[in-house]
């Protein structure tokens, strides 16, 4: 839950990568490689375990100011599925974030499950939580513009 914002500002922080990028430790940033008729296909430049820097190719559907789909297109993962549902309710907004990773390739994916799933879930709290303190404290995104 995040107070006293509106679902269309929790939409804007999200795809705004200046924004963005203060909440996820995992995300190091987002560049738009072109538009799609409801989205984008993006390069995300990120960090694995706050450390290993790679990049993936995902697209983005998007429908305003409700949801933010996010699927891997091209790059080491096998899949790569993550999504945010954002909800108006009394108090402000909710947000629902969930992120899916199969590394797959065999024992390098079994060695991630066991040493990095517990790292990848609690960096994905963090995040969320992070994106309701910054918006909460005033912090604002450009949304899609911010991508241009």
């Amino acid at each position: 839950m995040v107070r006293g914002v509106t679902p269309d500002e929790v939409f804007d922080f999200v795809l705004d990568p200046a924004q963005y990028t203060k909440a996820d430790t995992k995300m190091v940033w987002v560049t738009k490689l072109a538009d799609t008729p409801d989205g984008m296909l993006a390069r995300e430049d990120g960090k694995f375990l706050g450390l290993l820097k790679g990049s993936v190719v995902t697209r983005y559907r998007w429908e305003r100011p409700g949801s933010i789909d996010v699927v891997l297109e091209h790059g080491v993962p096998r899949s790569l599925h993550a999504w945010f549902e954002i909800e108006a309710v009394p108090e402000g907004t909710r947000v629902r974030h969930v992120e899916e990773l199969d590394l797959g390739h065999g024992p390098l994916g079994w060695l991630h499950d066991l040493v990095a799933g517990r790292w990848f879930a609690r960096s994905v709290a963090a995040e969320v939580a992070e994106i309701g303190r910054l918006l909460e404290a005033g912090e604002r995104g450009r949304g899609p513009e911010a991508l241009l």
